[in-house]
């Protein structure tokens, strides 16, 4: 038998299509306008409802949902200024192509700019991230707004899940009464499907791509942040098998003997009198961000003949100012089948990239075996440890650059907020992933990022195998060795925001088990036991110097380059 929910017959059409769409779970933030979204979606039994007071915090970690579970989740809130702290991870979902779903209840249209609280111009709020925005109607009195309503919605749902997936706004304008209620007859709502077409090549397409391969000996290919694609490893296994060079980074989710990783660990050492030696004459990317500031400016500056870009999306993606050719379709498939047919490439190229990658790893451990402790000496510590099969969620600025440097062990499923790459929604984001995981996640995170969404713990959805460590430097410490920060006189109060707080409060206020560590006999004595199974999530802080820190990643680079 239904259930009774909101009497409003757009918010029904809404909460039926959600539902036949793949929306399973719904993260509801507080309010009194979204009363009819709240009772509907919590009134019946096809969704998980989960409530986050902070509309910030519930956006991050819906990102973190829909990036595990690779579904869709909607997040719903009040009007007026809740929406808008949406936007930051909306923008994220943007950017990472993660289907969120927006909803966001709003004022009578008529009571807008009329001096009645919390009422704004909603519409189009998030205007520059989604793929698809509408306002419903209000009435729903006439038999076209129920055929509208479920035409836009349709709409809406196949963009946010197609072939190019990404966050959508759904406005609803909601007038008073609102928590009024009815059971509706058992009626299903009518599903619109799109379906796409072959995602493999012609065989004539297949031949103009062989014959542009072919007439080149040096071929690279980059990949960036993504899921871990088994389909993918293949082809790029086969295209190395063929003497292509495949760069990877800790966030490619890519592992194979036959590729180059760690790649700025790697690529820092090419000096600008060699780097004709390295430069492609064919690149080859896929439509993923690469974190590398490296490598695209040594790509730039030696640009390839040719640059195939794989990308299902509408806009050209031109990162390294040389594309010639965008090739939509299965990348994995299309690699495949070009693997396939190309001629093996001459093994010079292929032996530069070897060779280098040898050197540096071997000066990459020659510095450590005298290194004080710092923050490099602390993500040496973890990478050598021997980690339960885990997902690692790495905060930006640092953390996310410091992983690249290291040799992890197999398995480990690396993820980060590249999308916009900022430090603002990183322990939400963990906090949904932990949420969906069937296996135990980590953040790491430098405190700056942490403090500024120590939010992101406040609910109640934080599983015990959750694990967070801080790497408390006193501030921003990636101001320190960028170009430009490190040189001003305005460095500490202003780009490094230099402080002195810390975690316990936090932790022990959110239910959290507390370690802090100062010093790299700490640090080893305590990481075992703090991946050991608990009844309760756990936080580990991790106190580093910051000057010193700054200055001996400096040194290390320089050390790869025989400089020191």
């Amino acid at each position: 038998m239904s259930k009774p929910i909101s009497d409003k017959p757009i918010v029904k059409t809404l909460v039926d299509l959600c539902h036949l769409h793949g929306v399973e779970q719904v993260i509801i933030s507080p309010g009194s306008r979204n009363a009819p979204l709240i009772v509907s979606f919590a009134g019946l039994e096809k969704f998980e409802c989960l409530s986050i007071v902070d509309e910030r915090s519930a956006a991050y970690f819906a990102l973190g949902l829909a990036k595990e579970s690779r579904k869709p989740v909607a997040i719903v809130c009040t009007s007026g200024t809740a929406a808008l702290n949406y936007a930051p991870a909306v923008a994220e979902a943007f950017y990472q192509k993660i289907p969120l779903v927006v909803i966001t209840a709003d004022r009578p249209k008529e009571w807008i700019d009329q001096a009645d609280g919390q009422a704004i111009m909603q519409p189009g709020i998030f205007s520059n991230f989604i793929r698809y925005q509408c306002t419903l109607p209000l009435s729903g009195g006439h038999s076209d707004d129920e055929w509208y309503v479920n035409r836009i919605l349709n709409e809406a749902f196949n963009k946010c899940t197609g072939l190019i997936p990404g966050p959508i706004h759904i406005n609803v304008p909601l007038r008073e009464p609102l928590y009024g209620k009815t059971v509706y007859p058992d009626k299903a709502a009518r599903k619109i499907e799109i379906l796409t077409g072959n995602s493999s090549l012609s065989e004539e397409h297949i031949d103009l791509l062989k014959s542009e391969i072919s007439r080149y000996e040096r071929v690279l290919l980059l990949t960036g942040a993504q899921h871990h694609n088994s389909e993918l490893k293949l082809a790029l296994d086969a295209m190395a098998e063929k003497g292509v060079v495949v760069l990877t980074e800790t966030l490619s989710n890519l592992e194979s003997e036959a590729f180059i990783a760690n790649m700025d660990r790697v690529v820092s050492t090419i000096g600008e009198d060699e780097q004709l030696f390295f430069a492609p004459d064919i690149l080859i990317t896929l439509d993923v961000p690469v974190l590398s500031k490296m490598v695209k400016k040594i790509i730039r500056q030696r640009k390839p003949h040719i640059h195939w870009h794989f990308s299902n999306d509408s806009q050209i993606t031109d990162t390294y100012h040389a594309l010639t050719r965008i090739i939509k379709g299965d990348a994995a498939q299309i690699l495949n089948q070009v693997a396939e047919q190309m001629p093996r490439r001459d093994k010079r190229f292929n032996d530069t990239w070897t060779k280098r990658s040898e050197q540096s790893s071997a000066r990459h451990n020659q510095y450590f075996e005298k290194l004080e402790w710092c923050d490099l000496q602390m993500f040496r510590l973890l990478s050598k440890q021997a980690l339960p099969q885990m997902q690692i969620q790495l905060g930006n600025s640092t953390p996310v650059r410091y992983a690249q440097l290291f040799d992890w062990q197999k398995g480990i499923r690396w993820y980060a907020n590249r999308g916009v790459s900022g430090i603002d929604g990183c322990v939400s984001t963990a906090a949904g992933a932990a949420y969906a995981s069937k296996i135990p996640v980590l953040l790491i995170v430098g405190d700056l990022g942490f403090f500024y969404d120590s939010n992101g713990l406040w609910h109640n959805y934080l599983p015990a195998n959750f694990r967070i460590i801080v790497v408390n430097n006193g501030g921003g410490g990636i101001f320190r060795f960028i170009p430009g920060p490190a040189e001003t006189e305005e460095l500490e109060q202003f780009f490094e925001t230099k402080q002195r707080n810390s975690c316990k409060g936090i932790a022990a206020t959110f239910g959290l088990d507390y370690v802090a560590c100062n010093n790299e006999e700490e640090f080893s004595a305590a990481i075992s036991a703090f991946f050991a199974p608990s009844e309760r999530p756990g936080l580990m802080e991790v106190f580093t110097p910051n000057v010193e820190s700054g200055k001996l990643l400096k040194k290390y680079f320089k050390y790869l380059n025989n400089e020191l």
